[in-house]
Parts: C-alpha cells; sequence; structure tokens
C-alpha cells in the first residue's frame, strides 16, 4: 500500500530549521533526496550509509557517516534526518527511534515526500546473454526498441508536473543503456530539467561511450562478476579484455569530462569468483571507482516464483543455481519468515516505464505484457497509477508469500559477512 506524507517545500525548511539535515542513504535515494534538497533552497551536511563500502568516502562533497560515528556526534537537538533508503527504511527508522529521533519531528523517509520513483528503461536490447538475467535466461521478451529524446522529455515534463519531490531518474532496467544512440543527448535533458540521472552499464562494447559521458550524468555504475575467464562465466557473451579496458576509458572519459561523477562497481559474488573480489578492489581503488557487492541473485522474480512452486526453469537458470553461494531456497526461506515477510515492498513505489511507454507492473517480475495499467504513461494520471498499485491483487499475492522481500536478502551486507561470502568483509 502505497502511503505518503505530503509537506510543502516551505513546510519542510520550517521542521528542519537550523538544524543540520543528513540523508540517510548514499545511493540512488540518497542522491536524490540530496539533489531536491539543493533545488528547494534546504542546505544539507552530510550522509550516513552503513555499508563498510563506503566508510571514510565522499559524495557530491558531503561526508559519508557511519551510524555509529554519527550518533556518536549527533543528536536530535541538533540534527535532522531523512532516510533515503529503500530496502532497509524500517529499519533504520527504528534505530534512529533508538537515539531519541521521533518521525514528522526530526526524522522523515524521503520515499513518503516522493510519490514514485522513476525507473526509464530508455533501450529495449542488451548486448549480453548473462545468464541470472531474464535476458539469457528467459523465452518471452517485449518487444526491443529505443526511447526518443523527444519522447523522454514529454515523459520528464509529466513527472515534474505528478511529482515535484522527483530528484533523480534512472535509465536503465533490463536493457543496455549505452545501445541507445540518443542517449547522450537524453541525459543532457535530463540536466536541463535540474534532475540528477543514473546508468547502469555492462560496459563489454565496442561503442565509443565518450559522448555520454561528456554529458554528463551524475551516476554511472557497472556490473562485474569475476576477474578474467570467470568474468565470462556469468556476464554471458561479454569478453573480459574489452570489459577491463572500458573501465580505463570510463576512468578517462570521466576526468576529462565530468570528475564529479560518481562511479560505482558493483560485484556479484558467486561460487567461482569469491578470490577475485580483491583484485576488483584494488582495480577500483587504482580508477578512483566505488565498489560494492551483494551475493548472486537469480532474476527475475518469475524464476523465484517457479522454484517456489516447484516448477521448471530454464537451463541457464539451472547454471546460475549451481554457482550461487546463497541459494534461492536459502533466501526464500529468510524472505518468508514472519519478521521479513512483513516489510515493506521496495519496489511498491517505483515505476518502470518502457521504452515504449507502458508501464511493467514491477521492476524485477518479467513476463511480457504484465503491465500496472493498459494506457502507456503520458496518458494514465498519476491517482490512477497510484490506485492501480494499491489494489492490485499481484502485488498482493507476492507480499503474502514474502517474495517481494528476496532480492533484499541477497543485497543484505551484514548476512554476506556472516557467511564470510567475501574475506575481506567479514
Amino acid at each position: 500500500m502505497i502511503e505518503k506524507t505530503y509537506i510543502a517545500p516551505d513546510a519542510l525548511k520550517k521542521l528542519i530549521g537550523n538544524k543540520d539535515l543528513f540523508v540517510w542513504g548514499a545511493r540512488h535515494d540518497g542522491y536524490a533526496a540530496s539533489f531536491v534538497f539543493k533545488r528547494i533552497g534546504i542546505q544539507q551536511a552530510g550522509f550516513i550509509d552503513s555499508s563498510l563500502s563506503l566508510k571514510g568516502k565522499r559524495a557530491f562533497g558531503f561526508s559519508i557517516f557511519m551510524p555509529e560515528d554519527f550518533f556518536a556526534e549527533y543528536s536530535k537537538d541538533n540534527s535532522f534526518i531523512v532516510i533515503a533508503s529503500g530496502f532497509y527504511a524500517d529499519e533504520i527508522l527504528q534505530q534512529c527511534e533508538a537515539n531519541g529521533f521521533r518521525k514528522s519531528e526530526n526524522v522523515l523517509i524521503y520515499g513518503e515526500l516522493r510519490k514514485f520513483n522513476y525507473q526509464v528503461d530508455v533501450s529495449g536490447s542488451c548486448n549480453l546473454r548473462c545468464i541470472s538475467c531474464p535476458r539469457g535466461n528467459f523465452p518471452d521478451h517485449r518487444k526491443p526498441g529505443f526511447m526518443s529524446p523527444e519522447t523522454y522529455e514529454r515523459l520528464l515534463q509529466k513527472v515534474l508536473r505528478d511529482d515535484p519531490y522527483t530528484g533523480i531518474i534512472s535509465l536503465y532496467n533490463w536493457g543496455e543503456p549505452l545501445l541507445n544512440r540518443s542517449l547522450p543527448e537524453i541525459v543532457r535533458i535530463t540536466n536541463q530539467y535540474s534532475l540528477l540521472s543514473a546508468i547502469s552499464s555492462n560496459l563489454n562494447i565496442s561503442l565509443d561511450f565518450e559522448e555520454v559521458i561528456a554529458a554528463q550524468p551524475t551516476w554511472f555504475r557497472v556490473s562485474t562478476s569475476g576477474w578474467g575467464k570467470n568474468y565470462e562465466v556469468t556476464h554471458t557473451g561479454g569478453k573480459w579484455e574489452l570489459f577491463y579496458n572500458n573501465l580505463f576509458k570510463l576512468k578517462e572519459f570521466r576526468e576529462k569530462h565530468h570528475p564529479e561523477m560518481i562511479v560505482e562497481v558493483f560485484f556479484h559474488i558467486y561460487n567461482h569468483n569469491r578470490t577475485d573480489f580483491d583484485k576488483i578492489r584494488k582495480l577500483c581503488d587504482t580508477l578512483g571507482f566505488t565498489v560494492r557487492y551483494r551475493h548472486a541473485a537469480l532474476a527475475p522474480l518469475d524464476n523465484i516464483e517457479k522454484i517456489r512452486e516447484h516448477l521448471t526453469v530454464s537451463r541457464q537458470a539451472e547454471k546460475t543455481r549451481t554457482l550461487q553461494i546463497l541459494k534461492v531456497e536459502e533466501a526464500l526461506k529468510i524472505a518468508e519468515a514472519p519478521e521479513e515477510k512483513s516489510r515493506p515492498c521496495y519496489y511498491e513505489d517505483h515505476l518502470w516505464i518502457n521504452w515504449d511507454l507502458h508501464v511493467a507492473h514491477c521492476m524485477e517480475w518479467y513476463r511480457p505484457g504484465l503491465n500496472l495499467v493498459d494506457a502507456d504513461f503520458l496518458s494514465v494520471s498519476l491517482d490512477e497509477l497510484v490506485a492501480a498499485r494499491n489494489s492490485s491483487e499481484f502485488c498482493d499475492k507476492c507480499k503474502a508469500r514474502g517474495i517481494h522481500r528476496v532480492y533484499c536478502v541477497y543485497g543484505d551486507e551484514k548476512l554476506i559477512a556472516r557467511k564470510e561470502s567475501l574475506r575481506a568483509c567479514s
């Protein structure tokens, strides 16, 4: 159920007053919240994030505090927290309340200010066939194609009319955005409307992508699943040498055109690549990139449902399962436990808009034709979208079985440490 706490910008300024504002979450939502506050004239003091990979780091010129360091230095009397974390907002709120903060007084949840988080798949194609991804393990796909800059600008105009607390647009989901030759213009349009832009790429591409970086996207994520031949097992169809060389090109283009761009290398942990992590981390230190990690998951949720119901999945999905450290059955068991299953759905307030403006029901379910509404995004009102989400029997069924929390389990860094999936993180 989507429930929002709308506060006009002037009222928000008054609520914060002279306190130091901290954004809890130094990723997508945190960057979005940070930029929105800058746009409406609220000064930020820093970020808070519990990820060990961000310890001692900075984002947009602000220090990133570990929670224990923050609470040792700040209190409810001199600081205000906006929680901008999709997976763990409820858990973070409990931590804030345990330290004397109170919701609506000195702590707010960013996801309750904005109405939706917008994920726009500007590319309906991908150059790889990764066995953990529906592009490589699912039989049916949506029609391929690319969003034009003209369509994208009309989409942005509608988003900002409907949802003024929007701060970031993600330009990807199941497609490879660099395949869209109009991506530089799409990034420039995003900047013109004072929005941040996020790109996630496999970077295993021979196309020249310098113009994309010159257009100045805010955040650029690169996925990887190993070093050398290990990489090519699960980034199926990719070539390690091409990927490796493109990382250095990315560094060169960032230094030349946009040094402020945040680059995050996202490492998927499998049994066959776990000893590669230190090499990736050292490479990222050399390149000046941030490295993050998660247990490798099997996507999409359609496959998770099939396994839960003891149905057959594709040969590629089965191969993924043999390589996983955190098996689907174990992740499901954790997600189905009452304390986890009762937690909110991260995806419920996301809108995934396909390149042809169809609004998919969920960004993690893949089956073609599973749309939230029949009309395209430009011809449907925000109230209709909210009503469709809140009345969705499909969502209710997903949440009743705990499937909505499975990928949160895969992203749990505390679980990665407990399982010693990466020795360096334990």
